[in-house]
């Protein structure tokens, strides 16, 4: 099951998955409107509030950290891919895109300071 990404919820909030960490519920966007649910030891993400009919997806908090380490790691892969491309098109630039990307998204800042 899947959860499609909600309107004016990007890649840029990616880190608000740490404050279900903390007993919150991030703001997900809209159309679709997701919502979470905590019960206990499991997050509930419902993909599409306006319509629960369907089954929700279940989440254990336990596997959180290592779920938005994944993520993390796989961002800092992107960079990597940016790098080279940047690198092969505009050398210049590189460097600079590579620190905007990184400073917009917050990608390397270590997840334990949110």
């Amino acid at each position: 099951m899947t959860a499609p990404p909600g309107c004016c919820f990007g890649l840029e909030n990616w880190r608000d998955w740490l404050e279900v960490m903390n007993g919150e519920e991030p703001w997900l966007g809209h159309d679709p409107a997701s919502r979470t649910e905590h019960t206990g030891t499991t997050i509930r993400l419902w993909p599409d509030a306006g319509h629960s009919d369907g089954l929700p997806i279940e989440l254990p908090l336990a596997q959180l950290p290592h779920l938005m380490s994944s993520v993390q790691l796989q961002l800092v892969a992107f960079l990597a891919s940016v790098k080279e491309w940047a690198t092969r098109y505009a050398p210049p630039l590189a460097d600079a895109l590579v620190a905007k990307l990184d400073e917009d998204l917050a990608i390397t800042t270590p997840l334990r300071d949110n």
